[in-house]
């Protein structure tokens, strides 16, 4: 009966593979995913970034209380703890947790869409497209309003992203390890042109030098309430998007053979990737590494189906953004650190690894 069967429809046993691999990618969870209930992890995921939260508001060049830090949001005094929590530590509380799960909702469909599981928006050169954009729009055109530099943020790694996989596509084929490669080239001539344009631009060069490394500081709650709406938008076109990502983790002919219109899922993703990467960038500059490290804890934590690491790795980037913003404060106290550095040094260390892995 199979034998008639595959004898009257050539496809069968490609399509009956196809059937079989997806199942098992939709299917393969983590041992952590099955000793905790999903609801439990993402309730537990929700009260350590409000904890985190807690920490950003309250931790710093002085420390204050629980108690003052209520006492500042609800009955504002114009003490000195209410001004230094409401003006600079309550806006870093937010943007931090935002750039956090953009940067990591985008990690995940960057690695997917890749399939590549040390490709990230720093990797693949996003970040550096989105810092040239800003650099140029403020250098050369005088852009300096928050949702001008956040556009202008989305565009830069909208054409970064689009460049690097048409030029891995027209260079034999997306394959994995060429996306890389082409990324990171693609980061090292657009940091390079930043530095150029820095260089011949000294007043620039102060403005725009710590952000350039990846900082919190001094952000306006404005800065939030512009770049926040291209969070979520791209979040939204993320979920949209998540069950065609689940079939194309397998390759395009599995994922078409399913019914899945690849180009336009992809397009989809380009223009979520870009909204995050850009949102991202616009309000603190290019954070390294959350887009590489969180994807790969959503993944043993909740399995390979996207709906749940879409969720997991917005809380999870949330989470390591906010505490690596606390830890930037304290690790060379008195003097703040970019926290940029911070999240490098992590993600450095998990890279080497996921590379020694690849090479064993």
């Amino acid at each position: 009966m199979i034998f008639e069967c595959a004898r009257s429809q050539p496809d069968f046993f490609a399509q009956l593979f196809r059937v079989m691999v997806l199942h098992q990618l939709s299917t393969s969870v983590a041992p952590l995913q099955r000793s905790m209930p999903l609801g439990l992890a993402y309730a537990c995921l929700v009260v350590i970034l409000a904890a985190a939260m807690v920490l950003s508001v309250t931790v710093g060049y002085r420390v204050y209380s629980l108690q003052q830090a209520i006492a500042a949001l609800f009955a504002f005094d114009g003490s000195e703890a209410a001004t230094v929590i409401t003006s600079l530590r309550l806006p870093r509380a937010v943007i931090a947790p935002l750039v956090g799960a953009g940067l990591a909702i985008a990690g995940v469909q960057v690695q997917t869409l890749s399939r590549n599981r040390i490709a990230s928006p720093d990797t693949l050169g996003l970040n550096a497209g989105a810092s040239l954009a800003v650099v140029v729009a403020s250098a050369v055109f005088g852009v300096g309003s928050l949702i001008g530099l956040s556009l202008t943020a989305a565009f830069g790694a909208l054409v970064t992203s689009l460049l690097v996989f048409a030029i891995a596509a027209g260079a034999g084929g997306l394959s994995p390890i060429r996306i890389v490669l082409i990324g990171v080239t693609i980061a090292g001539l657009g940091q390079s042109i930043v530095q150029i344009i820095l260089t011949n631009n000294e007043a620039q060069l102060q403005n725009l030098l710590f952000w350039l490394a990846g900082s919190f500081v001094d952000r306006p709650m404005t800065l939030a309430l512009s770049g926040g709406p291209f969070i979520v938008l791209g979040a939204l076109l993320a979920l949209l998007l998540a069950r065609p990502l689940d079939a194309m983790q397998a390759d395009d002919d599995t994922a078409a053979g399913l019914g899945v219109p690849v180009t336009l899922v992809r397009i989809g993703c380009f223009l979520s990737i870009s909204l995050l990467t850009g949102a991202s960038v616009a309000m603190a500059g290019p954070v390294s590494f959350v887009g590489l490290v969180v994807p790969h804890a959503a993944r043993r934590l909740v399995g390979l189906r996207h709906g749940r690491q879409i969720f997991a790795a917005a809380l999870l980037g949330a989470i390591y953004a906010t505490l690596a913003d606390v830890a930037a404060r304290v690790v060379i106290f008195p003097i703040e650190a970019p926290v940029g550095a911070i999240t490098a040094v992590l993600g450095g260390v998990v890279l080497v690894t996921l590379l020694r892995r690849r090479a064993a």
